[in-house]
Order: C-alpha cells, then sequence, then structure tokens
C-alpha cells in the first residue's frame, strides 16, 4: 500500500515540477507577464523558480524509484 501511495505521490511532484519550469520557461521568453510568477507561485524570482522545479523533479525521481524498488521486492515475495 506505501509503494502505491508513493508511486501517487512521485507522480503528481514531478508534474508539479515540470509545470513550474514550464511556467518559468514561458514567463522568461515574454510570453506572460513577470508579475504572473507571484499569482502561480511562491517563489520571488524566475531562477528560484526554474531550481525549485528541479528539485521537485529530482525528489520525485527518487520517490519514484523507491517505491519502484518496494514493488519489486513485493512481488518477489508473493
Amino acid at each position: 500500500m506505501f509503494s502505491y501511495a508513493a508511486r501517487l505521490v512521485a507522480i503528481v511532484t514531478l508534474v508539479a515540477g515540470v509545470w513550474q519550469i514550464v511556467l518559468g520557461l514561458v514567463i522568461s521568453t515574454g510570453y506572460l507577464d513577470p508579475d504572473l510568477v507571484s499569482r502561480f507561485t511562491t517563489v520571488s524570482s524566475l531562477s528560484e523558480g526554474l531550481d525549485e522545479g528541479l528539485y521537485w523533479i529530482m525528489f520525485a525521481v527518487a520517490l519514484g524509484t523507491l517505491a519502484e524498488i518496494g514493488l519489486a521486492v513485493r512481488k518477489r515475495r508473493e
């Protein structure tokens, strides 16, 4: 049960991290107003938003890896 929950949290975190990076890149290219950063995120600058998105993605990959290891061990025991 924990492995499935960890997998779900990893997927949601991965999507949130990708969203953070895409939003930062779209705003940096000038398609959207830079004042929208404060509306959609909690960061104070675009570079912080990109860094935070990368951290979220790294956390999601680590958690997803642990969840997959847990599921593989569980299947092997059954």
